[in-house]
């Protein structure tokens, strides 16, 4: 048991001395130049603006032209309502034309119709 522990404890030692050895010998992580880093932020400016910018001009035409739909819409839905009132007006004199009684009405008064035997006076003013 004796003899694990100082072969765990060597095997510690040898894996520090590794790691000491490493960093002694001057590998350490490069460095990325300036130069390098400047060649690619412009590259992503000259990218990325424009594309913003033609995303922005796309989206405001977009506005417009779903601005100018609604109010489409807003006009057609009135002109919606006066024809249906005038389809369900239409149909309303459709229905009393149909009826007997209602053109007989109707004649007594604009034409001056009489039953027999009847004197009409019109109201004239």
């Amino acid at each position: 048991m004796e003899h694990a522990r100082k072969l765990d404890l060597t095997r510690q030692v040898q894996d520090k001395q590794n790691i000491t050895l490493v960093e002694e010998n001057g590998v350490k992580p490069r460095r990325r130049s300036f130069k390098k880093f400047l060649v690619r932020i412009s590259l992503f400016c000259f990218l990325t603006v424009p594309l913003f910018f033609l995303l922005q001009s796309h989206y405001v035409t977009q506005q417009h032209v779903y601005s100018s739909k609604v109010k489409q819409l807003k006009l057609e839905k009135v002109e919606l309502k006066k024809t249906k009132s005038t389809v369900e007006d239409s149909k309303r004199m459709i229905d009393q034309l149909n009826d007997d009684q209602y053109i007989i009405e109707l004649a007594r008064k604009n034409l001056f119709f009489s039953k027999k035997g009847e004197i009409i006076f019109p109201n004239i003013k």
